[in-house]
């Protein structure tokens, strides 16, 4: 068995779509070894989400990146009829934030990384949240109380990082730079594996690359409006 690297150059980052792609690309940069885990919680998008992740990851070519973990914590009994896992009416890109928030989605992603980490001794726990977040799952005094809460319950210690923290959407774009962007989904209604071009994540990610001032890569099924 090849020997790992020292606990403090490990890291679990919880990787999605564009925005932690990206992360766990920076993040190689700087760790030794880093462990991308996929919270799968029975949300419509997650096969096609994680297809992505596997040609993402598999584009990067990076070396301190291992291959991704899956962590299965079902949601859906408690999300009902929910549009997210399921439900019709999949906001389109001119809804509020507010329709977007999934209750209790990052205390559900930290939650499953802290057991991993706790479980795999990886301390540095990282999740790509940006500046623009504004739910309350999001915030320092939230992550601060779960990176306590969740040492003791594992009796270790944990570093709860935010990268992407102080960074807005055409940052992150900016700072990818390089990387196979175009294989990251960021969709809640994919059409075959493709971004649907209509829903929210999808008009956030447009916008995205055109604050960015950086060409778009992506394969949008349609382009709705913005």
């Amino acid at each position: 068995m090849a020997e790992r690297a020292p606990a403090e150059s490990r890291v679990a980052a919880l990787v999605s779509g564009l925005d932690s792609c990206i992360m766990a690309g920076l993040l190689a940069r700087e760790y030794a070894e880093v462990t991308p885990l996929f919270v799968r919680a029975g949300l419509r998008w997650e096969d096609a989400e994680l297809a992505a992740l596997g040609r993402f990851f598999g584009a990067l070519n990076a070396p301190a990146v291992r291959p991704i973990v899956e962590l299965a914590f079902d949601i859906r009994s408690v999300y009902g009829s929910h549009w997210s896992v399921g439900g019709s009416g999949v906001p389109d890109a001119q809804q509020p934030d507010e329709v977007w928030y999934l209750p209790g989605r990052n205390l559900l992603l930290l939650g499953a990384a802290a057991l991993y980490g706790g479980v795999h001794e990886t301390p540095n726990l990282a999740i790509g949240l940006l500046a623009s977040n504004p739910f309350p799952d999001a915030t320092t005094d939230f992550l601060r109380s779960l990176e306590r809460t969740a040492g003791l319950a594992m009796d270790t210690s944990f570093r709860m990082l935010t990268p992407l923290g102080d960074m807005h959407k055409d940052d992150v774009i900016r700072a990818g730079e390089g990387m196979p962007v175009e294989e990251a989904l960021s969709c809640a209604s994919p059409v075959d594996g493709r971004h649907c071009g209509v829903c929210g994540k999808c008009g956030e990610r447009r916008r995205g690359f055109i604050d960015a001032g950086v060409a778009d890569p992506t394969d949008y099924a349609e382009l709705g409006p913005l």
